[in-house]
């Protein structure tokens, strides 16, 4: 069996086959030691570690060379942990404790196609420590995610449900008030804090299990909790301000059709961009309101937050809008979840926020009949 068959047959159990073709082409055509950094938490591995040991087998497989690091939160509990997931993995997959602070050595054996299991010197006494280590060898590696396996998925709120994404920019202070997460939870979100300062704003820190980790891995959706900074989002007032053929690729590639010749020319109230042209939302005014007509995101974006970044951004300005999407778009369960409400009338789903209710009919008959922006 291939490797794209052993991650296409694991993730079409789960409904996102396409997905999982998607980034594991994306992984393989980058650096291996960009991959991902795994820190595995003592507890995770003494209560389960054959999980672990199956993901990381599966990985191998796939020729995907996580660094594993152990012992960032409890180095002498894990020093046990460390040593019976290496007797455990060594049999199914090239692997080599190695040294944190040894840079070259791990960037070496990930070219190799080998996984370093990672620990720490013992002069990295305090936690500020390991982290600043952590921080140094994502920065060395480029690493494009660091993963924490908890025994739980994600970060989870007093009600116990999960906070799936976190925005550093405008929502870490808010999490670490007294009524949010539980003490041990906001100590590691400081720590992924201080990480940040270090490692380039692209990587993404996720929060999740064992049994969620190759979900948090090969689709845009996760599981568990997504950390990153933030995107950079700028609005404009006219199309002339903007790359007509960027913002053009983009949305094609995004919907997979072409755009119709005179959709620049058409008159907008806003546009926005997020990172460097990842991801736009338009806004047009129409007599039923403002009425998004378009919200386009990379498809490797959208599994590093972007598309959130963007909504967030165009709902401080527009509240209340109203926008319709086919019931393929891969969007409509997310729009869903943004919505007031929706209706689905004809070949569209028509969703709306902040409408008044006496004015949702008219939303609905201008969603129905507005121009179409595709040729096809």
């Amino acid at each position: 069996m291939t490797s794209h068959d052993l991650v296409t047959r694991f993730l079409t159990s789960i409904g996102h086959s396409d997905e999982a073709g998607f980034y594991l082409k994306l992984f393989k055509n980058e650096r291996p030691e960009r991959f991902a950094i795994i820190v595995a938490g003592s507890s995770t591995i003494q209560e389960t570690p054959e999980v672990l040991i199956t993901d990381l087998r599966f990985l191998a497989q796939l020729k995907l060379t996580p660094v594993v690091v152990f012992g960032i939160l409890h180095p002498t509990k894990s020093l046990q942990s460390l040593k019976t997931i290496y007797n455990q993995l060594q049999a199914h997959a090239k692997c080599k404790i190695v040294d944190a602070t040894d840079l070259h050595q791990v960037q070496a054996l990930t070219q190799n196609n080998g996984i370093p299991l990672v620990s720490f010197p013992k002069e990295a006494s305090t936690i500020n420590d390991r982290f600043d280590i952590l921080a140094m060898l994502a920065k060395f590696l480029c690493s494009r995610k660091i993963m924490f396996l908890g025994t739980r998925s994600g970060l989870q709120n007093r009600d116990g449900t999960i906070v799936s994404l976190v925005n550093m920019a405008n929502q870490y202070e808010k999490l670490l008030a007294p009524d949010q997460l539980p003490p041990h939870q906001q100590a590691l979100l400081r720590q992924i804090n201080r990480i940040f300062q270090t490692i380039d704003r692209k990587t993404t820190i996720a929060i999740t299990s064992p049994l969620d980790l190759l979900r948090e891995l090969f689709t845009s959706t996760g599981a568990g909790t997504l950390i990153r900074v933030g995107s950079s989002v700028e609005k404009v007032a006219t199309m002339s301000h903007v790359d007509h053929l960027r913002v053009q690729s983009l949305i094609e590639t995004a919907f997979g059709n072409t755009l119709i010749n005179d959709f620049f020319s058409r008159p907008i109230a806003a546009l926005y961009l997020a990172d460097d042209y990842r991801g736009t939302a338009i806004i047009t005014n129409t007599p039923a309101g403002f009425y998004l007509t378009k919200f386009a995101v990379d498809r490797e974006a959208r599994g590093e937050g972007v598309g959130h970044d963007l909504w967030w951004a165009l709902q401080q300005d527009y509240p209340r809008l109203f926008w319709r999407s086919h019931a393929n778009n891969p969007f409509v369960s997310w729009y869903e979840k943004q919505c007031d409400g929706l209706i689905r009338k004809n070949s569209w789903h028509i969703f709306w926020k902040g409408i008044a209710s006496p004015d949702i009919a008219n939303v609905i008959d201008y969603a129905c009949q507005a121009p179409i922006d595709f040729k096809s």
